[in-house]
C-alpha cells in the first residue's frame, strides 16, 4: 500500500514513515509537510492511503482531504489531530475522511513504577 504523510513536524513524519516502512505491505511513498505540498505531492505520485495530521492552524487541510477523495474515493484517509472538538471532528468526517484518529495522551502517573497512566 502506497501512502502519502502529510504531517507538519518534519521529525515525526520521517520517523513515522520509517516504521511504516519497515511493515511488508506498507510504504510511504511520499512525504509533506504543510497542506500545501501534499496537494502537490498527491499529483506527482499514485497513492493507495493518505494520513493527514491536522496541522496548527488546520486551513486547507479539509480540503486536501476532499480532493483526495474527489480524486479516488476508494483511497482511505486517516485524520490525526489532538483536537478534542467535535465540530472539527464532523468537518473532516464531512470532507470524506475514513477515520480519525486523535492523540496526546497526558500521563498522570509513572509506569516504570507501576503507577496508573493514562489521560
Amino acid at each position: 500500500m502506497f501512502i502519502l504523510f502529510v504531517e507538519y513536524h518534519s521529525a515525526f513524519r520521517q520517523a513515522a514513515s520509517y516504521i511504516f516502512n519497515h511493515e511488508a505491505d506498507l510504504e510511504v511513498v511520499s512525504q509533506a509537510g504543510p497542506v500545501a505540498e501534499g496537494r502537490q505531492k498527491m499529483a506527482e505520485v499514485g497513492i493507495d492511503a493518505a494520513i493527514v495530521n491536522i496541522p496548527l492552524p488546520y486551513e486547507g487541510a479539509a480540503e486536501l482531504v476532499r480532493e483526495v477523495h474527489e480524486a479516488n474515493s476508494s483511497i482511505p484517509v486517516l485524520v490525526m489531530s489532538t483536537f478534542e472538538d467535535e465540530e472539527v471532528r464532523e468537518e473532516f468526517h464531512q470532507a470524506s475522511a475514513r477515520e480519525g484518529l486523535r492523540y496526546g495522551t497526558h500521563l498522570r502517573g509513572d509506569p516504570r513504577r507501576g503507577e496508573e497512566t493514562g489521560g
